[in-house]
């Protein structure tokens, strides 16, 4: 029997995770893969990371079970050689800037008869090697627990960013096994790890991303995918390179609002892990990373995108007129318009209204940031994109 081998008290070490991913995953002699990565995240981790007893052990627990994906992967493949087969037609990615509307977005898309999103359970453990409806509700109690776990850390996360077993979430969590991913950067005060992933140009964790994706294809059949996550507009051209059939909508916000927003909800998760938060830190960060967003983008759209179709969609007109948005997005995406469809879109929002689980409440001031300031930074953009007023 293979020794339990207890964390060090000091520092991570990424033997000490190798080891327990293979405990995890009930394998001796697998290789894993994106070590170097995880060693920098780690590194920044205990450097940084400002975590609290209880957030070290949590974040260790997240950072092995990401590991053990890897190893669970390879298992399901070989026991399951067709999944290398399964096919991802013409997906579509829903993207912008954090709090610009993906979430409603991606909820809202799903509810169309035709298509899909992959929910939460599925994408925390997307490598299984049987698709028994036992396993299926095993994984599922596993997310409701995770739900539960996080909230009770981080209470104020529900009026912000809503997790539940069965909802979608964002796909990062496909990315998270390489270890290059934004979403450590907002989950965690990791700044020298977010400048060495600024110098990674990330194919290889969008491989991966489709690697697992056909894990998910495979042990729920589907013919079209709708996937969401902000931090695809950083890596616009890596995307786009690994699913060059995809269709992108482009979700637009006023930056006075998004960045400020940004900064709440990065607060809020780091908050679950760690006893204080530089909110100034904060406040530069994100306007940072914005400006860089539109910089690669810009860039993207000029050498990588080709002729990917686009949809642009002002979060403004979005609120104000829901339905006739849908029907714009399904025409964009070929995808049929008809009663039945319009009831599924207008259903999920009379069930679903805009603070039904409390009101999101922030200054951009907190963050040494100005809304006014920010929008006239970025007038670009909102000229570019026809963006209306702060909403």
């Amino acid at each position: 029997m293979t020794a339990v081998i207890e964390p060090s008290q000091d520092v991570y070490r990424v033997e000490e995770f190798v080891e327990a991913a293979r405990q995890r995953a009930g394998v001796s002699d697998f290789e894993f893969a994106h070590l170097d990565a995880l060693e920098r995240l780690l590194r920044a981790l205990d450097t940084e990371g400002g975590l609290n007893p209880a957030g070290r052990k949590s974040v260790r627990g997240a950072l092995v079970a990401a590991l053990a994906t890897q190893a669970a992967a390879h298992r399901a493949r070989e026991k399951n050689p067709e999944i290398a087969s399964a096919e991802i037609h013409k997906p579509v990615f829903i993207t912008g800037m954090t709090r610009s509307g993906t979430t409603l977005m991606h909820n809202l898309l799903g509810q169309h008869p035709d298509l899909r999103y992959p929910e939460l359970w599925e994408l925390m453990a997307p490598a299984t090697d049987d698709r028994s409806e036992a396993t299926r509700q095993a994984l599922i109690q596993a997310a409701e627990n995770f739900c539960v776990d996080y909230y009770t850390v981080a209470p104020r996360l529900k009026a912000v960013h809503l997790w539940e077993p069965r909802r979608p979430d964002e796909d990062h969590r496909l990315t998270a096994p390489t270890f290059k991913t934004m979403a450590y950067e907002l989950r965690y005060t990791v700044p020298s790890y977010g400048e060495w992933l600024k110098t990674q140009d990330q194919y290889d964790a969008y491989d991966y991303h489709r690697y697992l994706m056909q894990h998910i294809v495979w042990r729920v059949p589907t013919d079209t995918l709708v996937l969401k996550d902000p931090f695809h507009l950083w890596r616009a051209d890596a995307l786009m390179g690994t699913y060059p059939d995809a269709r992108l909508i482009y979700m637009h916000r006023a930056p006075g609002v998004t960045i400020p927003s940004t900064c709440s909800l990065t607060e809020i998760i780091r908050l679950a892990r760690a006893d204080e938060v530089d909110r100034l830190a904060l406040g530069r960060l994100w306007t940072q990373r914005f400006a860089e967003m539109l910089d690669l983008f810009t860039q993207a759209e000029r050498d990588h995108l080709n002729n990917t179709p686009v949809l642009d969609i002002d979060y403004q007109r979005l609120m104000a007129s829901p339905i006739a948005v849908m029907a714009d997005i399904c025409d964009f995406l070929g995808a049929r318009w008809d009663g039945e469809v319009e009831k599924a879109f207008r259903d999920y929002l009379a069930e679903n209204r805009k603070d039904k689980l409390g009101k999101h409440v922030y200054r951009a001031e907190d963050y040494g940031l100005n809304a006014d300031e920010l929008d006239e930074r970025f007038s670009g953009y909102l000229t570019k994109y026809k963006i209306g007023g702060r909403a």
